[in-house]
């Protein structure tokens, strides 16, 4: 993790025990950073299973899109993927993420939208994984506009769950 404590507590005007007293480890600090700037966000509900899977997918788009902002690059969200920060962050934000997304399916399970017997959590996972991937390593497919990638989104969603439209 190439963070210095001293140089963040010169940034903010402190000494370096001061932070140390809040956040015992780098990765705290790092965790709490990230927890600051990104958003849970509410359960998307709009009555159909691939709108709300969109949504859900949309709202960890957003979280990129806003640190991205905030930092001129994905920087301070991409490391909550460092394996010690990960377990600091997961209890606060990714197990609410997935719950978020489990609630979605379930309910889309009880509406006959889904099968009960797909892999809920490999969609869920897939639809992260989809975001990371298209923000990190092949970021010129970001380019397109807002109702492309929701499209893109959408054709993924229907193709996990097997609806055709």
């Amino acid at each position: 993790m190439n963070l210095s404590i001293e140089k963040v507590a010169s940034e903010v005007g402190c000494g370096k025990t001061t932070i140390y007293r809040r956040w015992p480890t780098k990765p705290q600090l790092v965790a709490a950073a990230i927890i600051d700037n990104i958003e849970v966000g509410e359960v998307p509900n709009t009555g159909d299973v691939v709108e709300d899977l969109v949504e859900h997918a949309w709202q960890n788009r957003e979280n990129f899109r806003r640190s991205k902002n905030r930092s001129g690059n994905n920087g301070l969200l991409l490391a909550m993927f460092n394996m010690d920060v990960i377990p600091i962050i997961s209890d606060s934000f990714m197990q609410a993420r997935h719950t978020m997304g489990r609630e979605i399916i379930a309910r889309g399970v009880e509406r006959e939208q889904v099968s009960g017997e797909l892999d809920h959590d490999l969609i869920i996972d897939t639809l992260a994984g989809l975001t990371l991937f298209r923000i990190t390593l092949k970021p010129e497919a970001t380019g397109r506009t807002d109702d492309e990638i929701k499209d893109t989104y959408r054709s993924l969603v229907r193709s996990l769950i097997g609806r055709q439209s």
